[in-house]
């Protein structure tokens, strides 16, 4: 319901408040936080009650970016009385690049988004080499709900970027899962999108597996991109990543927690001064 407030604390205080009342052992919470993670990662970023605030990581130009999206969505409520208005919404296109486990997931988890944003229609994107939903890979395009769509592209989003231009950071968010843009064998290959990415001046929100992961793609980021880029959300962890440990995708000897951490950056904006 629009009216219950969903804390997002933690793991805990949000499965209470959204009323997931038979999770109840440790064992079922490894096991709903881990196909949950993805849906509620993006959820929690884009509410009005997010845990990532000024106090807590957002930085000025992070307040910006969502201000701009929250903007929409409050359009978006206010609009849920007038059915011509209705009519008219642009909808969220949340972007997902580097797709793997996040596109596998059964369509019905992402009506997380829907129970989060209930008046807000949305567009989520899949978007990578590995983005394939169903064994017919014909089939792109998953409707949801009436108000939810899922899209799969099969292929490198800078290779597929005018299939979606033109971009607006008042509608679009990309969001890069765990995507090891600072893995020697995946660093070259991610720079082409991220340069793309930043010339959207689209808020991007990234993860990592652990602290080690995160840390190295970050450095990579700031060497690569430093100088045209701002930081959006400070590297920290997330308080809704997977509470189950995997085995890393990279490397098998080392332990992995889907969406560890979290960070956010965006293409560098340029004020008009007068003289």
């Amino acid at each position: 319901l629009a009216e219950v407030v969903v804390n997002f604390k933690s793991w805990d205080t949000f499965l209470y408040t959204r009323s997931f009342t038979n999770v109840g052992s440790a064992r079922a919470m490894r096991h709903v936080s881990k196909v949950l993670t993805y849906p509620v990662t993006i959820g929690a970023t884009l509410h009005q009650y997010s845990p990532f605030t000024l106090g807590s990581g957002l930085t000025p130009e992070g307040l910006k970016s969502m201000t701009a999206l929250r903007t929409t969505i409050k359009e978006h409520e206010l609009a849920r009385s007038e059915k011509e208005l209705q009519m008219q919404q642009t909808p969220l296109r949340i972007f997902i690049l580097g797709a793997r486990a996040e596109a596998m997931l059964p369509p019905h988890l992402y009506l997380q988004l829907s129970y989060l944003l209930p008046s807000s229609s949305m567009m989520v994107y899949f978007v990578g080499p590995e983005s394939i939903p169903t064994a017919d890979e014909t089939r792109s395009t998953i409707a949801v709900s009436p108000r939810l769509a899922l899209k799969y592209h099969k292929g490198y989003f800078h290779d597929v970027i005018w299939n979606f231009a033109p971009f607006d950071p008042f509608t679009d968010v990309f969001f890069l899962f765990s995507p090891g843009l600072g893995h020697p064998k995946g660093r070259a290959g991610w720079q082409p999108t991220i340069e793309k990415l930043l010339e959207t001046k689209c808020p991007i929100f990234a993860t990592g597996f652990h602290q080690a992961d995160m840390d190295n793609d970050v450095a990579a980021l700031t060497e690569d991109f430093g100088g045209v880029m701002d930081w959006l959300l400070k590297p920290q962890g997330n308080p809704f990543a997977s509470l189950k440990r995997d085995f890393g995708i990279r490397n098998l000897s080392e332990w992995a927690i889907a969406n560890w951490g979290i960070y956010g950056f965006r293409g560098k904006r340029y004020e008009v001064q007068r003289k």
